[in-house]
């Protein structure tokens, strides 16, 4: 049985940055590359810790109440995420973010309401 471990994966763009189940570095990039559809290797790995082994996990994206069971602590519950783990802080990609934030946007330009109840943002033209 191989042992699983908590890693960080970030990609250049920082869209999607989030925690990976794997059993190595290259496994969990490899699984953020094809859940996200980025191209090969896009994605960076840094080992978090290694998970106890009466904590039952699969690879792949870890849920809330694993994250908790490791000793994460939500920071921010909100998108997008900040959890702290080791004293050490993580925020998630903010791809998700940012959309909601245009939806609202538009929303805002038809005389609606911000129904994500994002803030508004200066939007620069670039």
């Amino acid at each position: 049985m191989k042992y699983m471990k908590l890693y960080w994966v970030t990609t250049e763009d920082h869209h999607e940055d989030w925690f990976m189940i794997a059993s190595s570095k290259k496994e969990a990039s490899k699984l953020h590359e094809e859940f996200e559809g980025y191209n090969f290797s896009s994605a960076s790995s840094q080992e978090i810790l290694c998970i106890p082994e009466n904590i039952p996990v699969e690879p792949g994206w870890p849920s809330e109440e694993i994250l908790l069971s490791v000793g994460a602590k939500f920071i921010k519950e909100d998108e997008p995420r900040i959890v702290e783990i080791n004293g050490k802080q993580f925020a998630e990609g903010m791809l998700e973010a940012h959309i909601k934030e245009l939806d609202d946007n538009i929303f805002e330009s038809l005389g609606e309401k911000r129904l994500n109840q994002t803030k508004r943002t200066d939007q620069k033209k670039h």
